[in-house]
């Protein structure tokens, strides 16, 4: 058990002290000094002496119970709350997060809760841990065993959200200070999207194999590779969004990661395969439903992340693709190609909605391969520059 406070170590338990003055003697650790401090509560206002025993009685089973449990009345002196239960002060973050965030948001917080809540049960924190008393080196061994078992960049990801959550329960009165605080990011060169285009063939086969096995998910798929939607985008369009007549896509800024209505351009080649699609309920969810009918029109809306689960558990065996060929290289491998293949840059920023050209310009050049027009750029005299055959000339060097 990591967290479990140790009499003599971390407090002392009470003790009755009787003379002219009765009081009540503990120590607990100073914060300031890292040291046992001694407090005394003084019990002389009640002027019975068998009611002051009772009451220092039940004073010091309380006062005990609750220092077992890491309580410490120096620590509520900057944290007021410090005595609450730490779980409801989870429960308080999420209820006004709540009103705050997009739902996506709120999964992805309500998501690191519940895992930490679990860390927390096998190290000691149980429910009636109070909010003061999760430590520097409690969360230490948290953020050791997260860099074990994920990416540098899922332990960012927990790291700037711990770091979020326990400055919130500082400024709200729960936490003398910020465990997380010291701690520093992983580095970017760590950090790197570990995703990378599909060739070809591997475009080729996916689509073959969708074809037979889910044509559904072949329509998901081409929508991320030629109109360069995101999956929140996909999983929140209605039939009324899709007009294959006009051969536009429609993104209504609720659902917009930017927060900007768009409209995506549909080629040519993929009306077919949109055409087999249900679009005759306006509102109804395109790619909806429950996991026994997923990716159907439905009036229930599917989680976002379903789409990289179906491409995780059935496209990457099914096609034999490796680790770093994940769903969203579809969008990556469009965007790519249709600079490649000549179309005007701001033509590919509006289909991505991208807020700049120059985000789109991080795309060009992605693929290994000589630039024609830079191979035939003309150098007079190369005889004269270093380092080109021939050799530099020997009167000039």
């Amino acid at each position: 058990m990591l967290f479990s406070p140790i009499p003599g170590a971390h407090y002392r338990e009470c003790t009755l002290c009787k003379g002219k003055d009765w009081f009540i003697s503990f120590y607990v650790i100073n914060p300031s000094t890292g040291k046992l401090k001694r407090i005394r509560m003084k019990l002389n206002r009640i002027k019975s002496i068998s009611e002051r025993r009772r009451m220092a009685k039940l004073m010091m089973s309380s006062i005990n119970r609750r220092l077992s449990m890491g309580w410490n009345p120096l620590i509520e002196r900057v944290a007021p709350r410090g005595g609450a239960k730490l779980y409801e002060a989870f429960e308080s973050f999420l209820q006004i997060k709540g009103k705050e965030m997009e739902p996506t948001s709120m999964r992805m917080y309500t998501s690191f809760i519940k895992t930490f809540k679990t860390w927390l049960e096998g190290h000691g924190y149980g429910e009636s841990s109070l909010a003061a008393s999760f430590s520097r080196e409690s969360a230490a061994f948290f953020m050791d065993e997260v860099e074990s078992k994920y990416t540098a960049k899922t332990y960012n990801n927990y790291l700037g959200f711990f770091k979020g959550l326990f400055g919130w329960m500082v400024e709200k009165g729960y936490a003398a200070d910020n465990p997380f605080e010291k701690f520093t990011k992983k580095s970017k060169r760590l950090t790197q999207k570990q995703r990378r285009l599909l060739t070809d063939s591997e475009l080729s086969r996916l689509f073959s194999f969708l074809e037979a096995e889910n044509q559904e998910y072949l329509a998901i798929c081409l929508l991320c590779y030629c109109c360069f939607m995101r999956p929140k985008e996909i999983v929140l369009l209605r039939g009324r969004d899709i007009d294959l007549q006009k051969q536009v896509v429609h993104v209504d800024a609720s659902i917009a990661k930017n927060d900007r209505e768009s409209y995506r351009t549909i080629p040519d080649d993929i009306i077919p395969i949109l055409r087999r699609l249900d679009l005759s309920s306006p509102d109804l969810y395109v790619f909806g439903g429950a996991r026994k009918n997923l990716f159907r029109p439905s009036d229930k809306i599917v989680c976002s992340r379903e789409i990289a689960r179906y491409w995780d558990h059935v496209v990457r065996p099914g096609c034999d693709f490796p680790m770093e060929v994940q769903f969203y290289s579809l969008k990556d491998t469009g965007i790519t190609n249709a600079l490649e293949g000549g179309v005007p840059i701001n033509q590919v920023q509006q289909q991505a909605d991208h807020s700049s050209v120059a985000m789109t310009a991080i795309y060009v050049g992605h693929k290994a391969k000589a630039s024609d027009e830079l191979r035939r750029i003309h150098i007079e005299n190369p005889g004269n520059l270093r380092g080109c055959r021939g050799g530099a000339d020997e009167k000039n060097p």
